[in-house]
């Protein structure tokens, strides 16, 4: 494999790169060659409708940058999305800002910092999917409900004592990159439980777990939906690898999470 230098001349390789991005991301990130110093990067994160993000890792000027070339926003005026409208641009340029991203004529770029290849490609997938989740909008209010309702109620059935929220592993992560919504304390590993709001929460938290995977930690995943019927298919089938137990929903679930939370996991049974 061709060397590449990085920033100051060090000799840190592709197949260095795509072996930090598998280890940050996942294991199905692949680098593929198009032309001098850039590479496709090949992972599998998608829209709802299945296409494809689209990130390029390529060399500009001496510097190694991520771009999606224009096609996420490109891909949202698909949907006839005007994002020169006051909330879709506010969250735009919030996103862009807060993920330390430049939006170049609608190419979306962020520069790799001291070779931090990994933690940059989590990043800026996130801000990919959150971008292109602006077609939500009006959905916003209702999800931040649902998170709330997830909230209390594990407050009221989990002691305090027991549960954790915006857990984030102290050595590894301290700067809160994977985070878990909530960790339970229990008799045998620890139990994660996700509220999922949409395929973007969803994709996100199947990197999370995979980042957890790697730690070598054990440790049980349980995740409430707030609508499960709204995930996409493949994006529910990838996060189901990981996952070891989902409920559709909260509403009608209660009882069923209650018990399996107590039971199963709080008092070991």
């Amino acid at each position: 494999m061709t060397v590449c230098s990085i920033f100051d001349g060090s000799d840190m390789n592709i197949t260095d790169i795509e072996q930090d991005f598998q280890k940050k991301v996942c294991d199905k990130i692949r680098l593929l060659p198009e032309g001098l110093s850039r590479y496709l990067v090949i992972h599998p994160f998608t829209f709802d409708d299945g296409d494809h993000y689209i990130v390029v890792l390529k060399n500009v000027g001496g510097e190694w940058q991520l771009s999606d070339e224009g096609h996420t926003i490109m891909h949202l005026s698909y949907e006839d999305i005007n994002l020169s409208r006051g909330g879709y641009r506010e969250i735009v340029d919030n996103t862009v800002s807060a993920f330390g991203l430049v939006n170049c004529e609608g190419e979306l770029t962020l520069p790799i910092p001291e070779m931090r290849f990994g933690d940059a490609l989590f990043s800026y997938i996130q801000a990919l999917v959150k971008i292109s989740d602006v077609k939500y909008l009006e959905r916003e209010r209702v999800r931040s409900l649902f998170m709330d309702e997830f909230r209390g109620f594990l407050i009221e059935h989990i002691p305090e004592s027991r549960r954790k929220f915006d857990y984030y592993h102290p050595q590894h992560d301290p700067k809160s990159v994977y985070p878990i919504d909530c960790r339970v304390e229990t008799r045998n590993s620890p139990l994660f439980i996700f509220g999922i709001t949409s395929d973007s929460k969803c994709q996100t938290v199947t990197t999370i777990i995979y980042w957890w995977e790697r730690q070598g930690e054990a440790f049980k995943v349980m995740a409430i939906h707030e609508n499960q019927e709204e995930i996409s298919r493949p994006i529910l089938a990838r996060f189901t690898d990981v996952c070891d137990k989902q409920f559709s929903s909260l509403p009608t679930n209660r009882a069923r999470i209650k018990t399996f939370v107590e039971e199963s996991f709080v008092h070991g049974t």
